[in-house]
């Protein structure tokens, strides 16, 4: 029985110290991107450090806002595709009204911010930014391509 008990605490441990390392590889990951994503639209902008200090916290705040929506969004879609099969009619329509409507949020928070942006920075630096954001996505794209073609060979 102690044998049993000493085995089960070793692997309950080992699991949580498994998953707080996985944990840690995320946020490392994550904070490495946050980074990467700093300097290039800066770089890309051409933002002064003033324009920086103002940009910045009004650019984050449009992401978390943008992410939320996004999250709830892909939580929705991912209930529908495991379960549309069981779904009436009206579900369905109630999905994809959903749908849409987590679209529009998210243009209105674009249109939102993008008086912001207009308020703190020229226009061509506001057009700068959409520009640097679809950048970043293809950068971001072709080094995962590149890192999963290094693992499979």
């Amino acid at each position: 029985m102690k044998i049993f008990k000493f085995t089960a605490i070793f692997f309950i441990s080992l699991l949580c110290v498994l998953r707080l390392q996985a944990q840690e590889t995320k946020t490392d990951k994550e904070q490495e991107i946050k980074s990467q994503k700093i300097a290039f639209f800066t770089d890309k902008i051409g933002l002064t450090p003033e324009e920086a200090q103002v940009f910045w916290p009004i650019y984050n705040s449009y992401w978390d806002k943008k992410n939320k929506i996004i999250a709830d969004r892909k939580d929705k879609m991912t209930f529908f595709a495991e379960n549309n099969a069981k779904m009436s009619n009206e579900e369905m329509i109630k999905y994809a009204d959903q749908y849409i409507r987590y679209e529009m949020q998210l243009a209105e928070l674009l249109d939102e911010y993008h008086k912001k942006f207009k308020e703190i920075l020229p226009i061509d630096k506001v057009m700068k930014i959409y520009l640097a954001d679809y950048e970043f996505k293809t950068y971001l794209l072709k080094r995962i391509q590149k890192s999963s073609k290094n693992e499979n060979e």
